[in-house]
């Protein structure tokens, strides 16, 4: 049965198709943004307090950018698994598997506490670390590829964009809670294992509302869902890739969003090396990060129902790419002692500009990709802008010179990152000129129902 045509009853009287929504979508948004949050956690344990984290791991602060590194890694390689998974196994089972697995992970991780650790001998403690960081790791792309697919098949046309940036953003509001909450906990190294504690135990606490949540609503929500929702099996996820990857309009869009989620994750992640030359803590390195993410949830909470209003995907996403840009080259300058409020001012519109523009290019994506499952466009994304984070805190890691950032002011990784921006990011968005797909598709539906349901009225009242 086609759910995206209009019914008709055994009198020709014409039945207009009935697209409704369920609150249980709240649940399901609520259990995502949930795990995404532990996954957060996850992330920035070390890095957030990387003083501390060198004393508990007796490790240099390369291996401690190696756990964010980590991160990115796994993501990279989980992806496509993460993408099967929702097509053959449904969203619930790819949600509690990536649940199971950073619980596995977490407490590995708090296992390693008990393992002695000296600076002559620190390989127990820390392998079993970087394992479990690991395979905690591999869970983030199942709750972060997520959201456009939930969204998709469980919210009307306006409101996909919103539920898309709440999904989304969960991972950004993590990394402020992280940033905030870890420093706090965490005075010196000996109390590193509590942080890792609390880590473990929000990865329990953030299943739970998992196993509440269905896959798929009883009636669909909107045209493209109908047609989602009468498929008996979705399209393998072999072909969704192969068919996203030769669409040259996502090909730049993938560049794009590699380019700034790459560049948002390695400046988070090395916030505090960037500025600890100019005399700045790591808890303020960490009211840094809180302001960007903070700005930035305000932001996407805005931006989003203007989105879902409007749909315009193109221009939000053109203009936020250059607003980041410009603040990425305003951090060149910015950064230098006694210039706590100017740092985070810039961090506020960095925020702004880097949280509002995802939704809108997820959004995007799955436009340019209609009707490719959203699934496919969102894990290509995720991953390369994950591999991007690799590079950027890789290359930042070897630019990195506090001796030349004290003497000269000059921070090579900030300008490293800035001129990228410009060159990959800014230049391949403006060559964006896809039509909005979906939209049109559903416009177009919605037409055939209005015609079809005039057509059986006029035939009703001809045979009377």
């Amino acid at each position: 049965m086609d759910l995206s045509k209009p019914l008709e009853s055994d009198t020709n009287v014409p039945v207009a198709v009935v697209y409704r929504t369920y609150k249980a979508r709240y649940l399901g948004l609520f259990s995502i943004v949930l795990l995404s949050i532990a996954a957060g956690f996850i992330w920035l344990t070390y890095t957030s307090v990387p003083d501390a984290a060198q004393g508990y791991l007796h490790c240099s602060s390369t291996v401690i950018n190696l756990t964010s590194i980590l991160c990115f890694i796994s993501y990279v390689v989980m992806a496509p698994v993460s993408g099967w998974m929702f097509e053959k196994h449904g969203i619930k089972r790819a949600l509690l598997f990536g649940g199971t697995i950073q619980i596995l992970g977490s407490w590995l991780r708090y296992f390693a506490n008990f393992i002695d650790s000296t600076p002559q001998s620190p390989g127990g403690r820390l392998a079993l670390t970087l394992v479990g960081q690991i395979i905690a790791s591999a869970a983030q792309p199942f709750f972060l590829n997520v959201p456009p697919k939930f969204a998709a098949v469980w919210f009307s046309e306006n409101e996909r964009t919103t539920a898309t940036m709440i999904g989304t953003v969960a991972s950004g509001l993590a990394a402020a809670l992280a940033q905030l909450t870890i420093p706090a906990i965490t005075t010196d190294a000996a109390s590193m294992s509590t942080s890792v504690l609390v880590c473990a135990i929000l990865a329990i606490v953030a299943i739970f509302p998992a196993f509440s949540i269905t896959d798929r609503p009883p009636t669909p929500p909107s045209p493209s869902a109908a047609e989602a929702l009468a498929m008996t099996q979705e399209e393998p996820f072999h072909v969704s890739l192969r068919k996203v990857g030769t669409n040259k309009q996502f090909l730049l869009m993938m560049v794009v969003f590699g380019t700034f989620v790459g560049c948002f994750n390695a400046f988070t992640s090395l916030i505090s090396q960037f500025t600890a030359p100019y005399g700045y803590s790591a808890n303020e390195a960490g009211y840094f990060g809180a302001a960007m993410v903070i700005a930035g949830l305000v932001g996407a909470g805005i931006s989003g129902p203007m989105i879902d209003k409007y749909k315009h995907y193109k221009t939000i996403c053109k203009t936020l790419v250059v607003l980041a840009t410009m603040m990425y080259i305003l951090f060149i300058f910015v950064v230098h002692r006694g210039a706590f409020v100017g740092i985070m001012i810039v961090s506020v519109l960095l925020g702004v500009a880097s949280f509002s523009v995802l939704p809108a290019a997820l959004e995007l994506a799955v436009e340019i990709t209609y009707p490719v499952t959203p699934a496919s466009s969102t894990s290509i994304l995720w991953a390369f802008g994950q591999f991007m984070g690799i590079i950027f805190l890789l290359v930042s890691g070897q630019l990195q010179d506090n001796q030349l950032s004290e003497t000269k002011g000059i921070n090579p990784p900030m300008i490293f990152l800035a001129a990228w921006c410009v060159l990959f990011g800014m230049v391949p968005g403006f060559m964006i000129n896809s039509p909005y797909r979906r939209l049109e598709a559903e416009a177009a539906s919605r037409k055939r129902e209005v015609e079809s349901m005039v057509e059986v009225a006029t035939e009703a009242a001809e045979d009377k």
